[in-house]
């Protein structure tokens, strides 16, 4: 059994010591039996969330009412849900109630995919009762008994379902298809961020291309923001995407560029992403047309934060499809002769000393931005006199 498992292996035996049953279960589990780095170790027990609380010192009831708690042990968090089955998803997310039960394939039953449905013992044994582990040797992605059933419940799982495609490099069986088909509008009933959330994952999966013509495949398009005003962006997507994105934000400058009657603002206003999101978006959106009028000098390169840097590179291999190499790209930067506008050596105070019967207006701006420009071109040195005299020339020129 693997290292982290090891670590959470106390927890199930603590809960063992005390008379309850208790299973590793989820997507470490998944991805223990595919030999994939492990995630978050989550763990289901017959113990109601009290019981549990009871038997370990430090808790925190999460999701109480969903028979969820937190447990923290040796410095490790670990959910610890109690076995249960849900009610009505009246609002396609939430069942309208649980129930908690005693068997641990109860409990599987309720959860989305076969290859989510498995719970490991603490020997390492697996229950398995509908064939997840099958499904993962296949590489077939199927839902736990009806997919229109597991659709209706909750739509997201559609978009969970192309997301473990674009990880896994996994088939769907021809029923979850059908139904993954058919459910498609129920998309439009949920969140627009929880869809974002599921949306990043996927472009950052290994097998974003497969994932991507499933998507168009199966009309999922049709019901995502901005995506259905413009069908034909799908198709530039899995034209141009053929590997991972790096962060969100470079995917949606990549959908802005390749579709630019959405701007940066559209895509982020109706996927509801945050400021930060925007801004680099823009960054880089703005640093890659940069890049197509004059090639890669100093003024394109200035725009870029030194973060944002390793998704240029990618973005314009995924475009252009040749490298800007990242390592190369960051020494330019580093041997920038500023990087912001804070870095010249002159300022709006100075102007004003230096120009004393001027009143302040725009005409400041203009000689800061031109100071900009020709000090990372390299025109003239960013030291105060060298500046100085590139600024009273071009007041006498501007006088003559």
């Amino acid at each position: 059994m693997s290292h982290p498992f090891q670590e959470a292996l106390p927890v199930l035996e603590k809960l063992e010591k005390h008379g309850y049953k208790a299973y590793f279960v989820g997507g470490a589990v998944r991805d223990y039996i595919l030999d994939r780095p492990l995630g978050d170790i989550d763990i289901a027990t017959n113990a109601i969330p009290e019981q549990v609380m009871s038997i370990f010192e430090k808790t925190v009831p999460i999701g109480i009412e969903h028979g969820t708690v937190l447990v923290r042990y040796q410095k490790k968090s670990y959910e610890v849900t109690t076995f249960r089955v849900d009610g009505e998803y009246e609002d396609f997310r939430h069942p309208d109630r649980v129930e908690f039960v005693r068997d641990i394939k109860e409990d599987l039953a309720r959860r989305d995919f076969t290859i989510n449905a498995i719970a490991m013992d603490k020997e390492g044994n697996l229950v398995d009762p509908f064939g997840g582990r099958k499904d993962l040797e296949n590489q077939v992605l199927r839902t736990v008994r009806n997919p229109y059933d597991r659709f209706q419940e909750d739509p997201l799982r559609i978009m969970r379902a192309v997301r473990f495609i674009s990880q896994l490099g996994f088939k769907l069986n021809s029923e979850t298809e059908e139904a993954m088909k058919h459910q498609g509008p129920l998309l439009e009933k949920i969140a627009v961020e929880r869809i974002a959330a599921e949306m990043e994952k996927l472009l950052k999966g290994t097998y974003v291309h497969k994932a991507l013509q499933v998507i168009k495949g199966n009309l999922i398009h049709s019901y995502l923001p901005l995506f259905k005003e413009e069908k034909g962006l799908i198709d530039a997507c899995i034209k141009t995407v053929r590997n991972p994105v790096r962060e969100l934000y470079e995917g949606i400058a990549l959908f802005h560029i390749l579709d630019n009657r959405f701007s940066i603002q559209n895509w982020c206003k109706r996927w509801k992403l945050s400021n930060k999101i925007k801004n680099k978006s823009q960054q880089l959106a703005d640093t890659y047309y940069c890049y197509q009028k004059k090639g890669l000098d100093n003024t394109c390169i200035y725009l870029l934060d030194e973060d944002v840097i390793p998704s240029f590179s990618n973005l314009v291999k995924l475009i252009e499809h040749h490298d800007v190499k990242e390592k190369e790209l960051k020494e330019r930067f580093k041997q920038l002769p500023i990087h912001s506008l804070r870095d010249l050596e002159v300022d709006g105070q100075m102007l004003k000393q230096w120009f004393p019967d001027r009143k302040p207006g725009p005409w400041m701006k203009n000689i800061l931005t031109q100071l900009e420009i020709n000090v990372l071109k390299g025109e003239v040195k960013n030291h105060k006199e060298s500046l100085k005299e590139w600024v009273l020339n071009w007041s006498q020129r501007e006088e003559n």
